[in-house]
């Protein structure tokens, strides 16, 4: 068997067994129960704030695509960027968005950095926006707080190899047939942190999790109409660690921790895993469809102008 497909397996079966666990401390009668209380409107909603918020992704990648002297059309990036979370849902950790390049006819130099950086500024947002939960929260100050601490001290690493040019010498020192390959990734990435791209970057990614936030909202005043708005504190997290790559496309995952988030906050646990499977679906399998099915037309067809960075 191919290691692809082994790995596929082994989180296909670490999602079925959270989600036994799940079911075996959640009451299925109440998160039937909740699923009903949801209103057709509420999630037509929701839907319609999530394809607004993509419009924050599109820009924040455009933005770090012109760094590196690609001028991408604003509809061709939105098209792209929902096409993208549709590739994320079947990879770990949603690398596969990365594949969104594949639709542009330009050297990788210079179109991956840039999609790596956007996966980057988006991990930052969810961490800095989930620190408030774990002042709010006294029982998630245990494993759940070490996992975050760890995300963290992961992304700091990252973001230090990623920008300096020195990791990038020492790594091609290390590995020379791949110093080329890492000179061409310095010149388009190295001082991305401190750029006004970056800056852009993440009031763009604000945009999209305001917006996506407030379609939650709406959601969860249907699931839940007496929850504490401190609720909102811990939306965050449940994309952060949820995305960790050890379930498929973090199913099982998410509910784990959206039913330990209500259940803190007094919501009741099994409507946790209710709100988090119409979250995913408002969020992100519905614009991800939507975009697969426009990536067949011209609007993701159309050749990016190539000028210097």
């Amino acid at each position: 068997m191919k290691r692809g497909a082994l790995g596929l397996l082994l989180q296909l079966a670490v999602s079925v067994l959270l989600l036994v666990l799940l079911a075996r401390r959640v009451p299925l009668a109440g998160t039937l129960a909740a699923f009903q209380r949801v209103q057709p409107t509420t999630l037509a909603a929701a839907l319609l704030l999530s394809l607004v918020a993509y419009w924050g992704r599109a820009w924040r990648w455009a933005a770090f695509l012109a760094r590196a002297g690609v001028k991408l059309p604003a509809h061709t990036a939105y098209v792209l960027t929902l096409a993208g979370t549709a590739y994320g849902l079947v990879t770990p950790g949603r690398v596969g968005e990365f594949a969104r390049v594949l639709h542009m006819p330009l050297p990788r130099s210079r179109t991956l950095p840039s999609v790596i950086w956007d996966r980057v500024g988006d991990v930052i947002l969810l961490e800095v926006m989930s620190a408030p939960a774990f002042m709010a929260i006294p029982a998630w100050r245990g494993t759940i707080f070490g996992v975050y601490l760890a995300v963290v001290a992961a992304t700091v690493a990252l973001i230090a190899a990623l920008d300096r040019p020195q990791f990038a010498a020492a790594l091609g020192r290390l590995v020379p047939p791949l110093a080329p390959r890492l000179a061409k990734w310095t010149e388009h990435s190295a001082g991305m942190l401190g750029s006004s791209a970056f800056r852009n970057g993440l009031a763009s990614g604000v945009f999209f999790y305001v917006f996506i936030y407030a379609g939650a909202w709406l959601l969860v005043r249907d699931l839940a109409p007496q929850t504490s708005p401190l609720l909102l504190l811990g939306f965050p997290i449940i994309p952060l660690l949820g995305n960790l790559p050890i379930a498929f496309g973090g199913l099982g995952l998410r509910e784990q921790v959206s039913a330990s988030l209500f259940g803190s906050f007094g919501a009741g646990a099994a409507v946790g895993p209710a709100f988090s499977l119409l979250w995913f679906a408002a969020a992100t399998l519905v614009p991800g469809l939507l975009g697969l099915a426009l990536a067949a037309t011209p609007w993701a067809r159309l050749r990016p102008a190539l000028e210097a960075p």
